[in-house]
């Protein structure tokens, strides 16, 4: 009872002096009750508003390669994705251990170039893989794989169509080979 009787006779003490000073601040504690309601002065503009259609080239040019950089941006979010699939890892994992392809390519078989990159489709979920990308070992040759692959549904496992690498135009069937893995 005696808190309520103190906040109570302070408020009112607060309101008087907010009644006797005329400020922006005073008459928006007054309409809003016991908050406190902080505005700020009204916005003046003291100059002319910018044309909005004053550099209607640059706007453009601005939004070409706005969209050219969001296109390239989205493109290498979804190879990435792709390159980080479990399909690629155990393809990856496969050739390093296949005998064909250590004899062709060398040890250390990884992807090409400064960014992988997976052409094609690689849909798991609806049973649907048609991918090539390029790969290189420790003796300095390039080699495309080329992985066709499909399922009816979720309960079969992929039926492997095709399964090669190509090398300076000689293209060998991995699906034939008999892998080891190390």
């Amino acid at each position: 009872m005696l808190r309520t009787l103190s906040r109570s006779k302070q408020s009112s003490n607060i309101l008087a002096l907010l009644k006797s000073s005329n400020s922006v601040y005073s008459r928006s504690f007054i309409t809003t009750g016991a908050r406190l309601n902080v505005e700020k002065p009204p916005l003046r503009i003291e100059r002319e508003l910018p044309n909005p259609f004053a550099d209607r080239k640059k706007h453009m040019w601005q939004l070409v390669g706005f969209s050219v950089t969001m296109a390239l941006t989205l493109s290498l979010i979804f190879n990435y994705e792709k390159t980080q699939n479990p399909i690629i890892d155990t393809t990856l994992h496969q050739l390093r251990g296949s005998n064909i392809t250590r004899n062709i390519l060398g040890e250390n078989i990884q992807f090409d170039g400064l960014v992988p990159w997976v052409y094609g489709k690689l849909n798991p979920v609806a049973g649907k893989v048609d991918i090539k990308f390029y790969i290189k070992g420790t003796k300095d040759k390039v080699g495309t794989i080329k992985l066709i692959a499909d399922r009816n549904n979720h309960n079969e496992e992929f039926l492997i169509h095709e399964w090669s690498l190509t090398v300076d135009d000689q293209k060998y069937d991995l699906l034939t080979e008999n892998l080891t893995i190390n």
